[in-house]
């Protein structure tokens, strides 16, 4: 049970992997097309935090169950969508008119922050409950 597990985590980080690259990309080409795809952006958007929770999830439930063995640190997500973020919302300040950053765009940076925040959390409590777990062992 527990091979199915890490594959179905390498399976969902994968697709997470690739929908992130895919929607900065998108989002990056938008903002030079001046919002000319802003219809496209919800679709991804719905696509991208559905995969991202999946991922997520599937992470934290084997963490729980003590299935989860192997460490790709979150950061690494906010880091680049921080930097993506920023810098589109710098350029756009900086460039002509008619180049802007999309709400829906913030709004994902928003819920990626969200979701490694609430990792963070879930991390933090399952290392606690190891922890008193292994003092009653002691």
């Amino acid at each position: 049970m527990k091979d199915f597990s890490l594959q179905g985590e390498k399976m969902w980080r994968g697709l997470t992997n690739f929908w992130t690259f895919v929607f900065l990309v998108f989002l990056i080409a938008d903002f030079f097309l001046h919002n000319q795809l802003d219809f496209l952006i919800a679709p991804f958007s719905v696509i991208y935090i559905g995969i991202l929770g999946l991922y997520v999830g599937t992470k934290e439930f084997d963490r729980w169950y003590e299935m989860h063995e192997s460490r790709h640190p979150g950061e690494l997500f906010v880091l680049v969508w921080t930097i993506v973020i920023f810098s589109l919302l710098t350029l756009s300040v900086f460039l002509s008119d008619g180049y802007s950053v999309s709400s829906e765009a913030v709004a994902d940076y928003i819920m990626v922050l969200s979701v490694f925040a609430l990792t963070q959390k879930s991390k933090s409590l399952y290392m606690k409950k190891r922890e008193r777990k292994r003092k009653i062992k002691k």
